[in-house]
C-alpha cells in the first residue's frame, strides 16, 4: 500500500512542477496617444511564458482604439499605431507594431527570438496623418517590468 502511495506521489509531482511553472504573472499594459481626446489608445496584458525547452516568450494580448470611443473631439484622418518592443538588459529581443484607423483591433501575438528571455517591455501609441503630408505625434512610451 505505502509503493502504491509512493508512486502516486511521485507521478503527482511532475504535474504540480509543471502548474507552478506555467502559472506566470500577468501583468496589465495602458499607453495612449498623449492627446486631450486620447484618440489612441491601447490596453491589455503582457505574460511571461517559459517553454518546455529553450523558448522564453512574452504573450501579449489586447486591443488598439482609434477614434472608436465616444468623445466631442471632430475627426482628424489621422490612424493610430501601437508598438511593442522587448527588452533583455539593453538589448532589443523582438518588436510588433499594430494600425488602426477610426476602429478597435484586437491583437494576440508573441514576443520572443526563441533564445533570450524578455525583462522588460516598452508600449508606444502614435498617430500618423493618413494623407501623404501631415503631421505625426507619440504618447509617452510606458515601459513594465515582466517578473
Amino acid at each position: 500500500m505505502s509503493a502504491v502511495l509512493a508512486a502516486g506521489l511521485l507521478a503527482a509531482s511532475p504535474a504540480s512542477a509543471a502548474s507552478a511553472a506555467s502559472a506566470a504573472e500577468t501583468v496589465p499594459f495602458a499607453a495612449d496617444s498623449g492627446d486631450t481626446c486620447r484618440r489612441g489608445v491601447a490596453e491589455g496584458t503582457l505574460e511571461r511564458y517559459d517553454g518546455p525547452v529553450l523558448h522564453p516568450a512574452v504573450n501579449v494580448e489586447g486591443v488598439l482604439s482609434d477614434e472608436a470611443l465616444p468623445t466631442i473631439c471632430f475627426p482628424d484622418d489621422m490612424h493610430s499605431t501601437v508598438a511593442f518592443s522587448g527588452y533583455r538588459g539593453a538589448d532589443l529581443v523582438d518588436s510588433e507594431t499594430y494600425k488602426a484607423d477610426d476602429e478597435q483591433v484586437k491583437f494576440a501575438f508573441e514576443l520572443s527570438n526563441g533564445l533570450l528571455s524578455i525583462d522588460r517591455v516598452i508600449v508606444q501609441v502614435c498617430r500618423f496623418s493618413n494623407s501623404p503630408v501631415g503631421i505625426s505625434y507619440c504618447g509617452k512610451a510606458q515601459e513594465y517590468k515582466i517578473p
